[in-house]
C-alpha cells in the first residue's frame, strides 16, 4: 500500500516538475520582434537581378524601413513629395520567427540580423539595411533648400541666386522633386552674344527648362529643348545693354504643373555661360525666339 502511495506521489511530483519545465520553456521563448524593432536605411538592393548601391547616394535618393512591434513601413523618394504622405508601403506584422516576418496580407519576408542592421529577402529580391538614427522621412524630401548633394543650395529665388562666370566655367547642380528651382546670375556686356548651356547628359530622364530674366525680373527668353533630338535647353542670346542678368533652371513638369512632382525625375546637370564673340551695337538686335510649347500630353 505504501509502495503504491509512494509511486503515486512520485508520479505526481514528476508531473508537477514536467509542467513547471513546460511553462518555463514557454516563458523563456525568445521574442524575435524586439530584435527587429528600429529604423533602417537601405544600403544595397538586388531586385529582379538588378543591383543598386544606395550607400553611395544622398538622402534624396535612398530608401528607409521602420519596423515596430506590429508594423513594417517602407519609405522611398518615388511618390509625389509635394504631398506630406511619402509612405510607399505599410504592412501589419502578424508573427515573427527566428528567420521569417509574416504579414496580414499572407506575404512574408525572410530576414537575418547582421552587426550593422538587417538583411531582408523575398523570393529572388534582397535588401541590405543599416541602422539609422535620423528623421524618417528626411525633411530634405519636401524642401529642396536642404539638399545634401548640391553645394549651391539654397538657390531657389532671385535673392539666393548663384553667381556664375560668363567666361565658360561650369557648375554641376542637382534638380530634386517638389518644385526645385535653381537660380543663377551673371554680368553681361551689351553687344555681346552669350551661350547659356544646360546639359543633363548624365541624367537622361531629366527634362529641364531655361528662362532668362533681367535684374528687374522681366523675362528675356525661354527655351525647353534645343532641338527635336535633344531635351536639354540652350539659349544663344545677344545682350543689348550692360548689366546683371538672371536665369532659372527647373524641370519641365514643374514648369507646367507646379506643386505636382508625380511626373518628375530628379538628377544632376551642368550649367555653363560662355561668350561667343563681340558684336557692334545694332539698332535692331535679334533676340532668340521663345520655343514653342510642348504638347501637354506625356511622351
Amino acid at each position: 500500500m505504501r509502495s503504491r502511495q509512494l509511486k503515486t506521489s512520485i508520479n505526481s511530483a514528476l508531473w508537477v516538475v514536467l509542467c513547471f519545465l513546460l511553462v518555463s520553456c514557454e516563458e523563456e521563448a525568445p521574442d524575435y520582434t524586439t530584435e527587429l524593432i528600429g529604423s533602417y536605411i537601405v544600403d544595397y538592393s538586388i531586385i529582379d537581378g538588378s543591383s543598386t548601391d544606395y550607400s553611395a547616394m544622398p538622402l534624396e535618393e535612398t530608401r528607409f524601413v521602420v519596423i515596430s512591434s506590429s508594423s513594417f513601413t517602407e519609405y522611398a523618394n518615388f511618390e509625389n513629395l509635394c504631398d506630406t504622405n511619402s509612405v510607399t508601403q505599410a504592412k501589419v506584422i502578424t508573427d515573427v520567427t527566428d528567420t521569417l516576418i509574416y504579414f496580414d496580407d499572407g506575404t512574408h519576408r525572410f530576414y537575418a540580423l547582421s552587426d550593422d542592421g538587417l538583411i531582408l529577402t523575398y523570393e529572388d529580391d534582397q535588401y541590405t539595411l543599416s541602422y539609422y538614427s535620423g528623421t524618417i522621412p528626411p525633411t530634405v524630401w519636401g524642401d529642396p533648400s536642404l539638399l545634401t548633394n548640391d553645394v549651391y543650395e539654397p538657390d531657389n529665388s532671385f535673392v539666393e541666386a548663384t553667381s556664375i562666370s560668363a567666361a565658360g566655367s561650369s557648375q554641376e547642380h542637382y534638380q530634386a522633386v517638389c518644385d526645385d528651382e535653381d537660380y543663377f546670375k551673371f554680368d553681361a556686356l551689351g553687344g555681346t552674344i552669350y551661350i547659356i548651356d544646360v546639359s543633363a547628359k548624365g541624367s537622361p530622364e531629366l527634362d529641364l527648362t531655361l528662362t532668362l530674366f533681367t535684374a528687374e525680373g522681366d523675362t528675356v527668353a525661354f527655351n525647353d529643348d534645343r532641338d527635336s533630338n535633344d531635351l536639354d535647353p540652350e539659349l544663344e542670346w545677344l545682350c543689348d545693354e550692360d548689366g546683371e542678368y538672371y536665369f532659372v533652371v527647373k524641370k519641365y513638369w514643374d514648369y507646367l504643373n507646379p506643386g505636382d512632382s508625380t511626373d518628375d525625375a530628379p538628377g544632376t546637370y551642368t550649367a555653363t555661360v560662355d561668350v561667343t564673340k563681340e558684336l557692334s551695337r545694332s539698332s535692331n538686335p535679334q533676340h532668340p525666339k521663345i520655343s514653342k510649347a510642348k504638347s501637354l500630353f506625356p511622351r
